[in-house]
C-alpha cells in the first residue's frame, strides 16, 4: 500500500536534511512512477534533461541531483517533489510555445525544490497520504476504495498545491533563473498570459494546471514587474532554438493520446 512505503520515510516535524529530502524524493518518486506512464525515449528524455539540468546548475547551489520525468499526459502540467525530482507532463511541452516559457515552467518547478516548498507543507500538514492525494490530483488517476478513504479522511496535495506565498516566490526564482541560464525570463509572463487565455477560450480544458499552479492575471504582472528591475539585456538572450521545437514535434508523436485543441 502506497501509505506504508511513505510512513518510514521521515518524522513529520523536524530538521529534514537534504539526505533526509533525497532518500523520500526517491521513495516517492520510484511510487509515482508505477503510477504513470513515463515516456522513454531517449532522444527526448537527453533534451529534457539537458534543459533541466542547465537550468538547475544556475539555481541550485546545493549537490542536489536533478531528475526528470518525462509523463504520457495530455493535461497541460508540471509538479517537483522533494530531492529533485520534477516530472512534466507532454500536455505542458505541447503547449509551451518557446524554449523561453518551457525554461520558465521547470524554473519554477526547480524553485520549489531549492526553497524547500514541499519539505515545508510537510511540517505543516503532516506526511499521511501525501502520496496518494498525489496521484489523485495531479496525476488524474482514479483511486482505489481504499485510496479514496484515504483521502476523504484529510490527505492533502502536499507536493502539488501551494500558497500564494510559495508561488510567489518560485515565479520570483523563476524570473531570475532564466537569464542566468540564457534565456529570456518573459517566457514566464507570456506562459502565464497563454494559459489565461487557453482556459477563457476552453473552459476546464486547463483545470489541472489552475488547480495547482493558480493563475491571475496578477503573476502576469508581478513577473513583468520584476523582470523590469533586472539589469540584464533581452536582445542577447535566447526565446526559442531549432532544438526545443524538434523535441516539442517529438513528444507529440510520442504520446498514446491526443492534447487538447487549442
Amino acid at each position: 500500500m502506497i501509505t506504508a512505503i511513505v510512513a518510514p520515510v521521515l518524522a513529520a516535524c523536524g530538521d529534514v536534511s537534504l539526505k533526509d529530502e533525497a532518500e523520500m524524493g526517491d521513495t516517492y518518486a520510484a511510487e509515482i512512477r508505477q503510477q504513470v506512464r513515463i515516456i522513454n525515449d531517449p532522444v527526448a528524455q537527453a533534451t529534457l534533461n539537458k534543459l533541466g539540468n542547465h537550468l538547475a546548475s544556475r539555481a541550485d547551489s546545493t549537490d542536489r541531483e536533478y531528475t526528470f520525468y518525462l509523463v504520457d499526459s495530455p493535461e497541460v502540467n508540471a509538479f517537483a517533489i522533494p530531492g529533485g525530482h520534477i516530472f512534466v507532463n507532454r500536455g505542458l511541452i505541447e503547449s509551451a510555445d518557446e524554449v523561453s516559457e518551457f525554461a520558465g515552467v521547470l524554473g519554477h518547478e526547480i524553485a520549489h525544490v531549492t526553497e524547500r516548498h514541499g519539505i515545508e507543507q510537510m511540517k505543516k500538514r503532516g506526511r499521511a497520504n501525501i502520496l496518494v492525494t498525489i496521484v489523485y490530483v495531479v496525476l488524474d488517476r482514479d483511486p482505489g476504495q481504499l485510496e479514496r478513504a484515504a483521502i476523504e479522511a484529510g490527505g492533502a496535495a502536499v507536493f502539488a498545491k501551494y500558497g500564494r506565498e510559495a508561488e510567489s516566490e518560485a515565479d520570483a526564482r523563476a524570473v531570475r533563473t532564466l537569464p542566468a541560464a540564457g534565456y529570456d525570463p518573459e517566457g514566464v509572463a507570456t506562459f502565464f498570459e497563454q494559459m489565461l487565455a487557453d482556459q477563457k477560450r476552453q473552459p476546464g480544458m486547463l483545470d489541472k494546471w489552475f488547480a495547482s499552479h493558480p493563475t491571475s492575471q496578477q503573476r502576469v504582472v508581478n513577473a513583468r514587474t520584476l523582470i523590469r528591475t533586472l539589469n540584464v539585456d533581452r536582445a542577447r538572450l535566447t526565446d526559442d532554438t531549432p532544438e526545443y521545437q524538434a523535441f516539442r514535434a517529438r513528444v507529440r508523436q510520442l504520446g498514446s493520446r491526443p492534447a487538447p485543441t487549442r
